[in-house]
């Protein structure tokens, strides 16, 4: 299945101190059978979320975020190709 790394800018004080809830709980709704995220990092001290994503195409997480909550604007969708450091050091060592 492609990946993508997903972008959001979101306000850093917001972040650290309200509930998540809403918007996480909100994020789970536009999953699909074959479009959905499989982990985020959060900074919420520099208001920044990546989001990696599974998805047989953009225009199916374009589709499936147009239903995400309103507060998650997204920055940018981009392919891409995930590096686990930990395999490769044992498949190197």
């Amino acid at each position: 299945m492609p990946q993508f790394m997903l972008l959001h800018t979101i306000d850093p004080k917001k972040a650290a101190t309200s509930n998540q809830m809403p918007i996480i709980k909100g994020v789970l709704n536009t999953f699909t059978k074959d479009t959905y995220c499989v982990t985020s990092w959060m900074a919420a001290g520099a208001g920044k979320v990546a989001c990696l994503w599974e998805a047989p195409s953009e225009q199916s997480i374009i589709d499936a975020i147009a239903k995400g909550p309103p507060d998650l604007p997204v920055d940018g969708i981009y392919p891409v190709a995930v590096i686990d450091w930990a395999e490769m050091k044992k498949t190197l060592a």
